[in-house]
């Protein structure tokens, strides 16, 4: 319709049915507040677009934001299930830190085989029970980069404690070993029910690298950076594992795993700075010897 013809049928409907024009003025004023508000609905700020794609719907958005209702329970559980899934993405990342710190120092010092190949042994499972049931790799893919820099932590733990050999036998071995769980020959039973006790194997890895810990008074080369990524990931697969299931037995394992992830970031903000004990030691020693050889 043109200007005219909105502003004829505009003074209809005010008088009527008369045909006697509005003013000029109030249509442009009309005409400038219909622009401005379709200008709003297209210009929509970086961080709202943000928000609206990875966080909230519409909905929640025009209750936190608009009508400032910060307490709305399903909302509220909704941001916080997303935010924690984001963190549970970036603690995929949790072994790099550590294959940095171990290369950086050139040492091994503190760190616990068991507990590593059991880590492995954890996400080996996650990975064969995604294979045997076909899910995309979009699914899973991540957790075979998880693999590959924990199978460098094993191999690093023995390179720098002067067994290269062996590490890099171990390394073969485990790739065989995945390739048969991965594959039909094993029964898709056992791979269910690895997946199953993968939980508890989180928790008894957890537990062995804290009693190592506490009897060394150190946490040796453990990287702080990968003990808080393991541990912000713990939280989302808390909230993960009780949204889905519920206070049911497996959400129980997974806040225990949790509360391991804690315990070891506790000991890492407790032991800083300090020295291993068995290290304190041997560095005694080869100071005796020394004093010895010059006498």
């Amino acid at each position: 319709m043109t200007g005219a013809g909105l502003a004829l049928s505009q003074s209809q409907d005010r008088g009527g049915g008369s045909t006697q024009p509005i003013p000029q003025q109030e249509y442009q004023s009309c005409r400038l507040e219909l622009k401005m508000e379709e200008f709003e609905e297209e210009q929509i700020s970086p961080l709202k677009s943000f928000i609206l794609t990875y966080l909230l719907p519409e909905k929640c958005y025009q209750l936190f934001f608009h009508q400032l209702h910060l307490t709305h329970g399903p909302c509220v559980r909704m941001v916080l299930g997303k935010v924690l899934a984001m963190w549970s993405l970036v603690s995929l990342l949790a072994p790099v830190p550590q294959v940095w710190r171990l290369v950086r120092s050139g040492s091994s010092e503190g760190l616990s085989l068991l507990s590593a190949l059991l880590d492995l042994l954890a996400v080996s499972a996650h990975v064969a029970f995604c294979v045997h049931h076909g899910f995309p790799i979009g699914a899973w893919g991540e957790s075979v980069c998880v693999l590959v820099l924990l199978a460098l932590v094993m191999f690093l733990i023995q390179h720098y404690r002067g067994n290269s050999l062996t590490g890099g036998v171990s390394v073969v071995v485990y790739a065989v070993f995945l390739y048969l769980l991965a594959s039909p020959l094993t029964p898709q039973v056992l791979i269910s029910e690895s997946e199953e006790w993968s939980v508890l194997i989180v928790i008894t890895s957890r537990l062995i690298q804290v009693g190592c810990n506490y009897s060394n008074g150190s946490t040796g080369q453990l990287s702080g950076g990968c003990v808080f990524l393991q541990f912000m990931g713990s939280l989302g697969r808390v909230f993960g594992s009780i949204q889905d299931s519920g206070h049911s037995l497996r959400s129980q394992a997974v806040v225990l795993a949790s509360c391991g992830s804690a315990v070891l970031l506790l000991q890492v903000l407790l032991f800083r700075n300090r020295r291993p004990v068995g290290g304190e030691r041997e560095r005694g020693r080869d100071g005796e010897r020394e004093r010895k050889k010059e006498e």
